[in-house]
């Protein structure tokens, strides 16, 4: 009988068992080439389908800009709270500029004395608001008063780094998006048809024009089919092992726990 590639049962495979297995059938595919295989147009589109799959099953489960948002957020809110500091600090000077300038900026910014604890989009929006109240003629004169020219600066710095960064996390999640709408039992069964295709066609020209290609090909598919296999049933094996529940010891038996006390 000629050589031919074993079958595999592809529903029970763990996903990442799957994936795996569809991922080194492509680059067999690959090294062998689709047309000493008699399988160009299938193998085109069975490689676009394991790519996705591949990209869903090893895609990142956190964003890269979770982070940095992190400390952008601790960084603004310090800058906010020197700003807010120094007025406060100033209510009891006993320098009469200082008390008129911190008394005038103490009731300006009173509506945004806990904003650090709200919401980050939300606290971004306010900070804007307390930088645009600091920014006008009037308060612009006390803020000189109070030194507070570099650290107001210094805020509307952190609060732009803060927005890039944001902007950056929604183009992550943009990105991420086709992804999510992915069924990946919808792709599974795209893969199952596309790989049988490939395996009846490989199999027949085996039988009708059988060559070292094809045969070295079935070879090598047929001990990744095993190896596959293999890894299936480890798994199995693990995750029965894991619910199985211990037995109790019957009368006259030992448990480990018994012998661990006699020790």
């Amino acid at each position: 009988m000629a050589n031919q590639i074993n079958q595999l049962g592809m529903t029970d495979l763990p996903l990442a068992i799957y994936c795996s297995h569809h991922v080194q059938t492509n680059s067999l595919i690959g090294a062998f080439g689709t047309d000493e295989l008699h399988i160009v147009n299938q193998a085109t589109a069975y490689s676009a389908s394991v790519e996705l799959l591949n990209s869903i099953v090893n895609r990142s489960t956190t964003y890269v800009s979770t982070a940095q948002l992190e400390s952008a957020d601790k960084l603004r809110d310090a800058a906010l709270g020197v700003v807010l500091n120094i007025i406060t600090a100033h209510l009891t000077t006993t320098i009469e500029s200082k008390k008129k300038a911190a008394d005038y900026l103490n009731a300006v910014v009173a509506p945004y004395r806990n904003i650090k604890y709200h919401e980050r989009g939300a606290e971004t929006r306010e900070v804007a608001g307390l930088i645009a109240v600091l920014s006008t003629d009037e308060a612009q004169a006390h803020v000189t008063t109070l030194h507070l020219t570099e650290e107001l600066e210094a805020l509307i710095v952190k609060n732009t780094e803060f927005e890039i960064i944001m902007s950056g996390k929604v183009v992550e999640e943009a990105n991420r998006t086709p992804q999510t709408e992915i069924k990946t039992e919808e792709l599974r069964k795209q893969i199952d048809a596309q790989y049988a295709e490939i395996v009846q066609t490989v199999n027949a020209y085996a039988i009708v024009q059988p060559t070292e290609t094809l045969t070295n090909f079935i070879t090598q598919m047929n001990a990744l089919i095993t190896l596959t296999k293999r890894s299936a049933a480890s798994v199995s094996k693990d995750t029965k092992e894991k619910d199985e529940p211990e037995k109790p010891a019957t009368e006259g038996e030992t448990t480990t726990e018994d012998a661990n006390q006699e020790a």
